[in-house]
């Protein structure tokens, strides 16, 4: 590519169709470039134009101080708790993210983990490949139908795993306290006032909140055991939001039946986490997004962002729109 195009770095493996949009208008480089799709000689994040990031590496006042040069980082994805955004701002640097991309991979995967904790899939699938032809209480499972499912946070994913919820006649109640109830009783489930009332009828709690401060365990001891016994639970949007001792003690003392678990408190979890080896527990690395198609979505918004940004365009989902005046 011209040595006169903008500098794009990534830790992010791109989607051949965001490749697609970026050849011609930047060169690019990181770990996430394929060798035939890289600049020569290869650059750093500190040299970058812009950057297309993932979740897996934390970047704060000081990364943007040893990037003078970068104009915008594009988060793939909803969250974006690993870019200190004020930091960014007062950087000069626009901070986006693509909140769409994974809006439907998500809600199946969460649906798909109710089906898999709910059946047991996990236990049968290990017992059948060891041999083990059983149909016993260990593999005994319940029916989703009829039962309540109950969301905490009530943003595009939630939305989204009610309607196809109702589709399986499961009842979908939400709490969101960011969110208008007359908004969530339109979209097809009933908006409850608080956490607690939410929690008291709920056989399935499905976490679909961001990472704050302020939602740091928001699923404690305390609102485990305000879960009927035999509830289970799935969390697919952030692992700070369920405190991990009190969901192993609620499993173990047997008054829930089951969770399954794709984002950790850490990630990637130590391998001696109890978590991972539970029974109970059906665990996967952080990958409800990840499908093709969400990773097309994804991938293709960032890059088109970038560019957008890099002309001078404000971009559509700046999440500091108030910092566009004062960018670099």
């Amino acid at each position: 590519p011209p040595a006169s195009l903008p500098l794009l770095w990534t830790d992010v493996p791109l989607h051949p169709a965001a490749l697609e949009i970026l050849r011609g208008s930047a060169r690019l480089s990181g770990p996430g470039v394929p060798p035939a799709e890289a600049a020569a000689p290869p650059f750093d994040f500190e040299a970058a134009d812009a950057a297309i990031v993932g979740s897996r590496r934390p970047f704060d006042a000081a990364a943007f101080a040893r990037a003078p040069r970068l104009k915008i980082i594009a988060r793939t994805g909803i969250g974006y708790d690993n870019v200190d955004v004020p930091a960014a701002s007062a950087a000069g640097v626009c901070a986006v993210n693509t909140p769409d991309a994974p809006t439907e991979s998500t809600a199946e995967f969460a649906i798909g983990l109710m089906f898999a904790v709910a059946r047991r899939l996990a236990t049968a699938d290990r017992q059948t490949k060891a041999g083990q032809w059983k149909s016993d209480d260990s593999v005994l499972g319940f029916d989703l139908a009829e039962k309540t499912l109950g969301l905490v946070g009530f943003g595009r994913i939630a939305r989204r795993v009610t309607e196809m919820a109702r589709g399986i006649r499961l009842r979908v109640c939400a709490y969101d306290p960011l969110i208008d109830p007359a908004t969530i009783a339109s979209a097809g489930a009933m908006p409850c006032a608080g956490l607690d009332d939410l929690l008291a009828q709920t056989q399935v709690l499905s976490l679909h909140a961001p990472a704050t401060p302020a939602t740091r365990h928001l699923i404690g001891r305390a609102q485990l055991a305000r879960l009927p016994r035999g509830a289970i639970v799935i969390n697919t949007a952030r692992g700070p939001l369920l405190d991990p001792a009190a969901l192993l003690a609620a499993l173990e003392s047997g008054h829930l039946a089951g969770a399954g678990l794709d984002v950790w408190e850490v990630e990637p979890p130590s391998p001696d986490e109890p978590l991972l080896r539970h029974p109970k527990v059906v665990a996967t690395p952080h990958i409800a997004f990840f499908t093709d198609e969400g990773c097309r979505r994804s991938h293709v918004a960032a890059a088109q962002l970038v560019l957008a940004a890099l002309r001078g365009d404000k971009p559509a989902t700046l999440l500091d729109p108030a910092m566009w005046d004062r960018r670099r």
